[in-house]
């Protein structure tokens, strides 16, 4: 009888160490994820609106604000559009230390040509990055950001997805993120930190 109490003891506390071990290998892993913007991004074969491959030598030189979103979308996309533009004009010569982009989620619909013409009613800065299907959402993958396609019907749909305003440093870093209700002090204080190298 203490025989088996003890197997059994002994099997339990041997299965508790290799779930152990398992899960902080796992967390490990997790905690070794780096969301960055870097030359990994080449290989997903971007394009910006203006032609240019959106890579590490295009975005590299300067600390980077980059937006997910898609040109049908009714209201959080041009507004956030329209405060990334207001944030250009108040930071002044400041907003030539960064690069701004808007990348979307729609590529289907989202091409060269409807990109250029729809930031034509934003800032000039904001530069707009697309490309297939696949290697758009390998990329949105490779950033961690949600999308969800949504029907109305058959044929017409819209996105759920991440809202937020990323900020990487000029190393490729990411450094955080800019919600639509945090106050202007506190979005021009990230901002002064990701110039500064901070």
């Amino acid at each position: 009888m203490k025989l088996k109490f003890f197997l059994y003891t002994f099997m339990l506390f041997f299965f508790l160490i290799i779930f152990f071990i398992l899960f902080m290998n796992g967390f490990a892993k997790k905690k070794d994820i780096k969301l960055g913007l870097n030359s990994e991004v080449d290989k997903f074969e971007l394009i910006t609106h203006n032609g240019e491959k959106f890579n590490s030598r295009l975005f590299s030189k300067n600390p980077s604000l980059v937006f997910f979103g898609f040109l049908n979308c009714p209201d959080v996309c041009p507004t956030t559009l329209n405060t990334i533009s207001d944030l250009i004009v108040n930071l002044d010569s400041k907003s030539q230390k960064i690069n701004f982009y808007f990348v979307t989620v729609d590529p289907i619909r989202d091409d060269i040509k409807k990109m250029k013409e729809y930031l034509s009613h934003f800032n000039s800065k904001i530069i707009g990055v697309t490309g297939s299907e696949k290697n758009i959402n390998n990329f949105l993958d490779y950033m961690y950001v949600y999308k969800k396609k949504v029907y109305f019907s058959a044929e017409d749909y819209t996105y759920d997805h991440s809202s937020q305003i990323f900020m990487f440093h000029k190393e490729g870093d990411f450094f955080g993120t800019i919600s639509l209700n945090e106050s202007n002090k506190n979005i021009y204080k990230k901002i002064d930190k990701i110039i500064n190298g901070a």
